[in-house]
């Protein structure tokens, strides 16, 4: 199950990102956080774009 869920979530933020503009470097899933680097354009602020992806 953790598997599957990983992906897909793995998959929904690569699509956020795309949606913004956002290049996601690296990604990686634990049980209960994520770790991302993240290129962000300058037209947005860090804390905005967390903000989107976290929803």
């Amino acid at each position: 199950m953790y598997g599957k869920l990983r992906r897909r979530i793995g998959e929904i933020l690569r699509s956020l990102c795309r949606q913004k503009g956002i290049e996601m470097e690296e990604g990686n899933a634990m049980p209960d956080h994520i770790h991302m680097l993240l290129s962000v354009p300058p037209k947005y602020s860090i804390a905005m774009a967390i903000g989107y992806l976290k929803g």
